[in-house]
Parts: structure tokens; C-alpha cells; sequence
């Protein structure tokens, strides 16, 4: 159970905080720091769109709201589409199995074991985010194009300069999308690996 519990809290972690980065709240924190292109919509405009993006990949009624805009084409709205079914199947697995580790987390006998499961994962969880960190820093092109070919058709994601997904989701958006959810991710996990070693020491 203990290495279960290891192996499932790099995952659940990384989950929950990619979950928190699909908020309306994180779009706006984010769109003051992206370099935008040129374009005739003014900024607001173009949050606005943003935003409704983001509560297309999010709910049914997003979805339509995205759809009956008439600002996306039918390629951009497969797409997102399909950035949907994605992101429900991993957040309802982020939602099934929280609950679950969070039990059987809290079930261990002792503060030492606690402390196992959160320095080890950890530890994992620590060389996935400077993995992620790195590389988007060196060759964030080769990484935005190598996951998007993992879970989507390599030709269902490419789309011209003057569509409205690349207008308002430039990729300086995905690049510091990632560094800020990477980060972030970086940086708490790394407290809870030091109260996981305090436990570990304690127990």
C-alpha cells in the first residue's frame, strides 16, 4: 500500500494542479504576463475569448456556449472538443482517487510511513516537474509538440495564425502556462517533502 501510495502521489499532485491553472482566475493572472501578438481585438476582447475557451474544455454548457459564438471554425471546435474528453477523463480520475489516497494516506500505522510516502513521491514528483521546468525552457516547441501528438491526432491540433485559438492562445501563453503550473507544482511539493522527512525522522 505504502508504494501505491508513492507511485499515485506524483500523479494526483500533478492533476490537482493543472486542475487549479483551468480557472478563469488563472487565465487572467497569465494573460498580464503573455507577450500577445499584434492584433486588431483589444486586450479585454481577447480575454474574454480566452475565457471562454477555457469553460468550453471544462462543461457541457461551455461547449455550446463556445460552439454558437460563431468566432471558431469547425477544426478549432473539434479540437477543443477533443481537449474536453481529455481533460474529463483525467480530472475525474484526479476526483475518484484524491479521496481514496487521502484515505488509505491516513490509514498508515505511523508517522514513519506517512513520511515515506511523501518524501518518496517526492521525490518522483520532483524529477517529472524539473524534467518539465528544463525542457520547456530549452526546447518548449519539441515538448508542446510532443504531447499534443500523444493524445491528440498529429493533425487535429495545427492550425493558421489568423484562427482565433492561436489569436487569443499564443504559444507564449502555453510556455509560461507550463513554467508557472510547473513551478508552482515544484515548490509545494517540495514542502510537503520536507514535512514528509520531519515525519519520516519523527516516526
Amino acid at each position: 500500500m505504502r508504494w501505491l501510495l508513492v507511485l499515485l502521489y506524483p500523479l494526483l499532485l500533478s492533476l490537482l494542479f493543472v486542475r487549479l491553472s483551468f480557472t478563469e482566475a488563472f487565465v487572467a493572472f497569465l494573460y498580464q504576463r503573455v507577450e500577445l501578438p499584434p492584433d486588431p481585438m483589444p486586450y479585454e476582447l481577447r480575454l474574454s475569448i480566452a475565457k471562454l475557451g477555457l469553460r468550453s474544455v471544462l462543461s457541457e454548457e461551455g461547449m455550446e456556449e463556445f460552439k454558437n459564438s460563431g468566432l471558431f471554425n469547425s477544426r478549432e471546435i473539434k479540437h477543443m472538443e477533443d481537449v474536453k474528453r481529455l481533460l474529463s477523463f483525467f480530472f475525474t480520475l484526479l476526483y475518484v482517487l484524491s479521496p481514496l489516497w487521502l484515505f488509505f494516506f491516513f490509514r498508515l500505522k505511523s508517522f514513519k510511513e506517512k513520511g515515506f510516502v511523501l518524501f518518496s513521491g517526492g521525490l518522483l514528483l520532483e524529477l517529472f516537474a524539473l524534467f518539465v521546468i528544463v525542457v520547456s525552457l530549452v526546447a518548449y516547441n519539441w515538448l508542446f509538440e510532443a504531447f499534443h501528438n500523444l493524445f491528440f491526432d498529429p493533425y487535429s491540433w495545427r492550425f493558421r495564425d489568423e484562427d482565433m485559438l492561436l489569436r487569443v492562445y499564443p504559444m507564449d501563453f502555453w510556455f509560461k502556462a507550463t513554467l508557472y503550473t510547473a513551478g508552482s507544482l515544484f515548490f509545494f511539493n517540495l514542502l510537503l517533502q520536507l514535512l514528509g522527512l520531519y515525519l519520516w525522522r519523527r516516526g
